[in-house]
């Protein structure tokens, strides 16, 4: 027989009596907020003890960016496994979430709608993609949530770390993702409406997961008003309602509060160039203190910023996997910094990258409190902060926007400028500058040595050029990266480039004083750079150094620099490229080479130089440009040289640089084209290190192209 067919329609509380669960429902929603409402002000508190930090202005960039990264998922799904779990996991939690609150909003509103159906919306065609939909997404949910249980507890991945509040939260979701199905599944199994079973209407199939429980239900006797299923239904709602509600409530006091503070965190991320560190506000005052504080010490010398990243790590390990330090084995795990000053912040026992779990107690003297545990010595380890490369990896992975690199030099900061407590290599490099205005020692008369023989214009017998070519101070001492300034020199002549240099009026731009943590160090240097350069015009500095570069174009300008202004800073790759495309340099001798290219951190993520370079070595005939498998480009690991350590020893079991070495040598190339000079000297170690250094050869693609253009004879064949 067939079946009366009615209007698709949504009773909200099927089987509950009315008065009790409507009480019930807002008296544990207003438990709720008022448990997370306390939770969040008392987070907001401890953000308010940190320093000032101008994260306001330039709203609608930061609106469109917060929309982009919470809703679209952008850094998220950077990682495409770990990315696609958690945007099944945040989707069907968000459609779950809307889904509630319409009907929410149908119970308790008034909804002036025309026909008999007056004051409703979960009503005809619209209920029914309202089914399809939170079913579709619902399962999305609930499968997310078994791959992430999955992942977690059996194929563990290195980079995370479990605690027992992981397996309550999980559990607690799937409760309530799976839970919600089987009260479905009962309502279809059991309702009718005027005398008519919900089941048998065509459009219950549409609530197709909730469709094939009740199919279930049925088939084992708990359908059509079965007084077992008709018990069971209301004991699952209120636990679903219940557990909904603690769930809720426990998102400030568990793993999951990155849930709210992830999207405030990108609402503020730092909106100045990615290469810039923050200057010391006030150093020169700051420094004829009694006692000046500089850097950062406890956390109460961290910005409010600083303190909601802490609260904004899901501990999810992606800066961890793409950490070069952690990858040699060091000390140092990006991930391990943060949530042990954020276990600290919290008052939660702390956990150490190596398994042991201490407490405050443990770790203080009498009268010492979270905000005045000195970090250094008791949480991290001098050695976690000296292992950084300041590579950016970590903060280009991180979707959270954490800023590791920040803290990790603020700590720097203190330990160079106040504590006085450095390796010996960083003190050998801050004397170097100090004294000799280069890291290498060497006086100024030498910087200059490298010229000979061809003919290089100094800019104070010109006065004014097209371009300065500011040259470094690893091109200008170091014995193989002055061939590559004398490559670069001959190709800017080649081209009729009207260039100059300063010769011996310049200095180090003060990138390894910074990144060492001796700031002071470093805004004498920027200042000295910046007076010499004024004296002078030119329209473009071209940098064979990614540093340089980066220092020269993205944190003079915090001191009076006139990048952007006055003159456009380019790294030398990008002014090659230009070159060839002008036609000014015709790059025509075949070099038959495969060919592989190391994308420098301070060009690469620092500045996002990637396809210029490679546009420059496709140029050249017979060339074949390769790539390290997966970690090139945006992913492409450190050389291991940044952040000072070109000159310090190194912190792990393995070299960084053999590291990445063997990377890029997956690829089977037969040459390794670099352009910076600091990648040049850590690959130049790495190649004798590992016994490549007759079979793998190493240059700067400025090299590779004056090879090319000049058509001397001396490419290499293949085979």
């Amino acid at each position: 027989m067939e079946q009366e067919q009615i209007i698709a329609i949504r009773e909200i509380y099927w089987n509950i009596d009315h008065t009790v669960g409507a009480t019930f429902l807002y008296l544990t929603a207003l438990v709720t907020t008022v448990v997370m409402a306390w939770g969040i002000l008392r987070d907001i508190a401890r953000w308010r003890r940190g320093k000032p930090a101008n994260r306001i202005g330039n709203l609608l960039e930061r609106l469109l960016e917060f929309t982009r990264q919470s809703l679209g998922q952008k850094k998220v799904l950077r990682d495409r496994r770990a990315g696609v779990m958690h945007a099944l996991i945040f989707f069907g939690f968000l459609a779950l979430f809307i889904g509630t609150d319409i009907i929410a909003v149908e119970e308790d509103f008034t909804i002036p709608l025309m026909g008999e159906q007056a004051g409703k919306i979960l009503v005809g065609d619209f209920y029914k993609s309202y089914e399809f939909i939170l079913d579709t997404l619902g399962l999305a949910f609930v499968a997310g949530l078994l791959w992430a249980t999955w992942r977690r507890y059996r194929t563990r991945p290195d980079r995370l770390d479990n605690r027992r509040t992981d397996a309550w939260v999980l559990g607690v979701m799937l409760f309530l993702g799976i839970g919600g199905f089987l009260i479905e599944g009962l309502r279809i199994a059991n309702q009718t409406i005027g005398g008519v079973s919900v089941y048998e209407q065509d459009w219950a199939r549409l609530a197709y997961v909730g469709f094939a429980l009740a199919t279930l239900f049925r088939a084992i006797g708990l359908g059509d008003g079965s007084p077992v299923a008709l018990a069971i239904h209301p004991i699952l709602w209120y636990t679903h309602a219940a557990a909904t509600g603690l769930f809720m409530a426990s998102l400030p006091f568990s793993k999951f509060r990155h849930i709210l503070y992830t999207p405030l965190n990108t609402l503020f991320r730092d909106l100045q160039p990615k290469g810039a560190l923050d200057p010391i506000p006030n150093l020169e005052a700051e420094i004829e203190k009694d006692e000046p504080r500089l850097g950062v010490t406890t956390l109460a010398d961290l910005t409010w910023k600083r303190r909601m990243d802490l609260d904004a790590c899901m501990r999810c390990g992606r800066c961890q996997s793409v950490c070069p330090a952690h990858a040699s084995g060091a000390l140092l795990s990006p991930k391990y910094l943060i949530t042990k000053m954020a276990d600290l912040q919290r008052g939660d026992p702390i956990h150490f990258k190596d398994g042991t779990v201490r407490t405050l107690a443990e770790l203080s003297e009498n009268g010492t409190t979270a905000e005045t545990l000195p970090l250094v010595g008791t949480i991290i380890e001098a050695e976690e902060l000296w292992a950084c490369t300041t590579c950016n990896a970590c903060v280009h992975e991180c979707p959270a926007m954490i800023e590791h690199v920040d803290d990790i030099v603020d700590m720097r900061r203190y330990l160079t400028m106040i504590a006085s407590e450095v390796p010996q290599g960083v003190k050998r490099v801050l004397e170097g500058i100090e004294r000799q205005s280069n890291p290498w020692r060497l006086p100024a008369r030498e910087r200059t040595a490298w010229t000979e023989g061809l003919d290089v214009p100094v800019l104070a017998e010109k006065e004014q050029v097209e371009v300065l070519y500011w040259v470094g101070c690893a091109p200008s001492y170091d014995e193989r990266s002055r061939k590559v300034a004398r490559a670069m020199v001959q190709l800017l002549q080649h081209a009729g480039v009207d260039f100059a240099i300063l010769g011996e009026e310049e200095c180090c731009t003060g990138d390894p004083a910074r990144r060492m943590g001796e700031e002071l160090l470093f805004q004498s240097q920027a200042q000295q750079a910046i007076e010499t350069m004024h004296q002078y015009k030119f329209r473009t500095i071209v940098t064979t150094c990614a540093h340089c570069f980066n220092t020269i174009k993205n944190e003079y300008p915090q001191f009076g620099g006139r990048a952007g202004v006055d003159y456009e800073v380019i790294h030398h790759t990008e002014f090659l490229a230009r070159l060839v495309r002008e036609g000014r340099l015709k790059p025509h001798t075949p070099i038959r080479e495969r060919v592989a290219y190391h994308d420098p951190c301070y060009i690469g993520r620092y500045n996002d130089i990637y396809d210029d370079p490679r546009s420059l070595l496709a140029s050249i005939p017979g060339l074949e440009l390769v790539e390290a498998p997966e970690r090139n480009r945006e992913r492409a690991m450190c050389c291991g040289g940044g952040g000072g350590n070109v000159w310090l020893e190194r912190w792990g079991e393995r070299n960084v640089n053999v590291i990445r070495l063997e990377q890029l040598t997956a690829a089977q190339p037969q040459t390794l084209a670099v352009a910076c000079p600091f990648c040049m000297v850590m690959f130049e170690d790495a190649a004798k290190n590992t016994g490549r250094a007759e079979t793998l050869q190493r240059r700067d693609v400025a090299e590779l192209l004056l090879e090319s253009v000049q058509g001397d004879g001396n490419a290499v064949q293949a085979g």
